[in-house]
């Protein structure tokens, strides 16, 4: 377990170097569904909680709209954790709503999975709005855990891993 800790934290050295120091994605309306069988539903719409399959997030911004909402019993990539609201009447920039989302998001993730974030299995992801989302009032941070590969069958809540 010691390896693969001493990984994780060298692998968010690197990544915090390249300034996504807890991975972040940007939240779009693309009306796109990836997996056939599921409820498709808007990323915005999600809250704490719900499990769901979507494109990969991670390191650059990715756009995300309409994901398949999954019951968390069944595989799925990725489940909300926290949800909150960007304060202030204009977008922010990119670059300042991730660090916003990365910071409220890693200040939620230990209480959620029940272990911090640097001793977990899990990897944390924010996603915040863009400035097109942003003008269609979606001003929202949200939070999702997910595994950095494969998928899980389960709650993360209080998994304590």
């Amino acid at each position: 377990m010691a390896d693969h800790n001493s990984e994780k934290v060298s692998q968010r050295v690197s990544r915090s170097q390249k300034q996504i120091r807890f991975r972040n994605c940007v939240a779009m309306l693309l009306g796109i569904s990836l997996v056939i069988g599921c409820s498709t539903a808007s990323i915005e719409s999600l809250g704490v909680g719900d499990c769901f399959n979507g494109p990969e997030v991670g390191g650059d911004f990715v756009e995300i709209g309409e994901v398949d909402k999954i019951d968390c019993d069944e595989p799925h990539r990725y489940e909300m954790y926290a949800v909150t609201e960007l304060e202030g009447s204009s977008f922010p920039g990119d670059a300042q709503a991730a660090s916003i989302g990365d910071d409220f998001c890693l200040s939620r993730f230990a209480s959620f999975v029940g272990i911090e974030y640097e001793y977990s299995i899990y990897y944390g992801n924010s996603i915040v709005p863009s400035i097109d989302s942003w003008s269609r009032g979606d001003h929202s941070i949200q939070c999702v855990v997910g595994l950095e590969y494969g998928s899980k069958v389960g709650s993360a809540r209080n998994a304590r891993e």
